[in-house]
């Protein structure tokens, strides 16, 4: 009997929503039946990252855009965008014709310029699964939030679309993709689309994110910090995003260290370095991009907190990854994260954008007034019973086949 093939599609294969089709492909191959081929828009991967079961598909192996489209770029980025979008849906329809998947399962596909109107192209026979990382194909922006200084609402576009064009645009895909499922990852994704699944009858699913295995697994404190040279004598506060950006909350980091005597204290970044104001009496060391997962699990697992501050979020895969490595988060009360972090049980939560409130605790907690370790452990316990990398592989097995045998 011929095997089922399946397509996990995303824009690139680094970052979280691409690490974790990334983990779930070489997962899927491992204990099931299925063919798996993993697409992207990024250039071929490094050796290593995808099970020798995986068949990897570079849909624009060059990281360069076209000269026309580079020079067009100079004058007009929507046009240059719309320019990428048909030559990444040209590859992708290629592909498809050529593979003839039985199933192709989205993951984030912004960062390479398609949209709902891209799958929507796609044959109509073929079942589409569309993991929603963030709210971006649900909202037309990943997130948004009030903004404290002005009152505000303020929103992370991504994407070269207007909202107004990709809830269009998602209109359309919902009312004709008869044949779609949405997977939520939280039940705070799951409230949000829930108006949407009433109104279009789409199909939903509910398949937690998962962390990868090397958090799980990560060293004791002592150990991670001595290979990465920590002072035993401090407390130590980690902090890690990809994009250092506004809605990430650093400058409420700040001002929560401004008030408050920082000495025997240390501050460790890593991911995109954001600007470090002087703040006295504190140590801190950066770290730049992390690529090796044991070396982030080190980190993580070197801390006493980690400190989570972002503004709009639907539940970063940094506080389940510092979970995961029996880390504590302290964490802004927003999204999806109240779901993972109890506060006074396994971390700490403060409102978002209070930070009178998140000095408070890190005063309290260095103080020893929380039982840091003990939650650290409950911690570790919540990820293995709910967010262990097996668990996401058996969710969507099952679903798979619920999809391929109706």
């Amino acid at each position: 009997m011929k095997k089922a093939k399946i397509v996990l599609l995303s824009d690139h294969t680094n970052g979280g929503a691409a690490t974790l089709a990334n983990m779930l492909a070489s997962d899927i191959a491992q204990c099931s039946e299925y063919q798996i081929e993993r697409w992207h828009f990024s250039p071929p991967a490094k050796a290593g990252l995808f099970t020798e079961q995986v068949t990897e598909r570079s849909l624009a192996p060059s990281a360069k855009r076209p000269p026309l489209e580079r020079l067009m770029k100079n004058f007009s980025r929507s046009l240059a965008a719309r320019w990428r979008t048909k030559r990444h849906e040209e590859a992708l329809y290629k592909a498809i014709k050529t593979s003839r998947p039985d199933l192709i399962h989205v993951h984030n596909i912004h960062s390479a310029d398609l949209y709902h109107g891209s799958l929507l192209k796609i044959e109509p026979h073929i079942p589409l699964i569309w993991t929603i990382h963030d709210l971006w194909p649900i909202k037309g922006h990943a997130c948004s939030w009030i903004e404290h200084t002005t009152g505000l609402r303020d929103r992370y576009e991504i994407g070269s679309r207007t909202r107004a064009a990709l809830l269009r645009a998602r209109d359309e895909l919902l009312l004709q993709r008869r044949n779609l499922t949405l997977v939520a990852p939280s039940d705070y994704v799951s409230r949000v689309m829930r108006p949407l699944i009433s109104r279009f009858k789409t199909r939903e699913e509910m398949i937690p994110h998962v962390v990868r295995p090397e958090f799980l697994s990560a060293p004791s404190r002592e150990a991670s910090r001595a290979g990465l040279g920590f002072s035993k004598e401090l407390f130590w506060l980690g902090v890690g995003a990809t994009w250092n950006n506004n809605r990430k909350g650093m400058d409420v980091l700040w001002r929560a260290l401004a008030g408050i005597d920082c000495r025997g204290l240390g501050l460790a970044i890593w991911g995109q370095e954001p600007e470090a104001p002087s703040q006295r009496g504190l140590t801190l060391r950066t770290f730049g991009s992390v690529s090796s997962p044991a070396q982030m699990a080190a980190l993580y697992a070197a801390m006493d907190l980690f400190i989570c501050p972002t503004k709009g979020d639907t539940g970063p895969l940094t506080v389940l990854e510092s979970m995961a490595a029996g880390t504590p988060s302290l964490a802004s009360r927003i999204g999806g994260i109240p779901e993972r972090v109890q506060h006074g049980s396994t971390g700490l939560l403060f409102a978002s954008q209070d930070a009178q409130a998140l000095a408070f605790l890190i005063d309290q907690a260095r103080c020893g007034n929380w039982p840091l370790e003990q939650m650290g452990q409950a911690a570790r316990a919540y990820v293995h019973k709910n967010h262990a990398p097996e668990l996401q592989a058996i969710s969507y097995s099952r679903l798979y086949q619920r999809i391929l045998s109706s």
